[in-house]
């Protein structure tokens, strides 16, 4: 049942989201810190006369200081797609489920940094592998580009983190076809948030 899957889902990412908090990190932090943190995205939709269609992701993150405004980093993680219509993306041949795995390295960027928090812009180089479920099609996708951030500061150590969009290039293929875009990507569907903490 879609329903119970998707109240199993907000469950799910609610509790992974505390328990990632105790890991993460913050963007005020001094040259030679580090910070070991991440996000989670959930998103559900309902089209009339179909299915509704629920997508979540885990990304945790590392990273390392290295000047006043920048950081370096990568993020390891994946998520699941369940969908009458699972968009490109998300590999749409042979199924209504597919799996995906992800591997980010990135420089981040701060700005109007302040006790509050800052502003941040992630810049990097994603790849993911995605596979439909049940023996269906495989899948690539390359991205080059930005996605911008906020992090309100918990505390000295804690920040929550909020990432928004994605401006850039991809390049995705499924089985024989191919695609290439450049463009803004801001639906609710890259939307991530998280909790960090520096050390």
């Amino acid at each position: 049942n879609i329903n119970l899957k998707v109240v199993f889902m907000r469950k799910l990412i609610f509790t992974l989201a505390i328990a990632l908090g105790a890991f993460f990190s913050v963007n005020a932090q001094e040259v030679g810190g580090m910070w070991v943190g991440g996000t989670v995205g959930l998103w559900s939709s309902k089209v009339k006369g179909a299915d509704s269609e629920l997508s979540f992701k885990v990304l945790p993150e590392f990273g390392y200081v290295i000047s006043d405004n920048v950081g370096i980093g990568i993020s390891l993680g994946g998520g699941h797609i369940y969908g009458e219509s699972l968009n490109f993306k998300d590999g749409e041949q042979g199924g209504k489920e597919a799996n995906y795995y992800r591997v980010n390295p990135f420089l981040r960027y701060a700005f109007l940094k302040g006790s509050m928090g800052s502003l941040f812009f992630d810049g990097g180089v994603g790849y993911e592998h995605h596979k439909v479920c049940n023996g269906g099609a495989k899948g690539q996708r390359i991205d080059a580009g930005f996605k911008p951030g906020l992090a309100l500061n918990v505390s000295d150590k804690v920040s929550l983190i909020g990432k928004f969009g994605f401006l850039g290039y991809q390049y995705e293929k499924v089985g024989d076809v191919k695609r290439n875009s450049f463009g803004f990507d801001f639906d609710m569907d890259n939307i991530e948030l998280g909790m960090a903490l520096k050390f």
